[in-house]
Formats: C-alpha cells, sequence, structure tokens
C-alpha cells in the first residue's frame, strides 16, 4: 500500500511538473498567456507545492536522529 501511495504521488509530480513544462514552452512560443490560462497554471502550482509539502511533513515523520528525536 505504502508503495501504491508513493506511485500515486510520484504520477501526480509528473502531471504537474510536465503540465508546467507545456505551458512554459507555450509562453516562450506565443508569448503571455491569457487571464484564465494564469489562473489555471497559480492552481497547478500551488498543487505541486502542497504536494511537496505533505512529502516533507511525511518524510520528518519517519525519521528520527540518533537519539531517537529529529
Amino acid at each position: 500500500m505504502v508503495d501504491k501511495q508513493k506511485e500515486q504521488g510520484s504520477d501526480e509530480w509528473d502531471d504537474i511538473l510536465n503540465h508546467l513544462r507545456q505551458v512554459s514552452q507555450q509562453v516562450q512560443q506565443q508569448g503571455p498567456l491569457p487571464e484564465h490560462e494564469k489562473q489555471q497554471v497559480t492552481d497547478a502550482f500551488r498543487r505541486g507545492l502542497a504536494l511537496l509539502e505533505t512529502q516533507v511533513q511525511a518524510a520528518q515523520g519517519s525519521l528520527h536522529g540518533s537519539s531517537g528525536h529529529w
């Protein structure tokens, strides 16, 4: 089950990063995004930050120093 969660998190990361890469390429080729597309990109970026924060918290919860505390 843990592997399945890691795989889902990895897939989500891949989806977010691919979307942001596509948008970056589009902006380089076509110029600034329309307002409604800016909101979609902002939402994708925020989802990425939230996912990163969740993964960091999970990692901190499982890490312990040599004294048993982090």
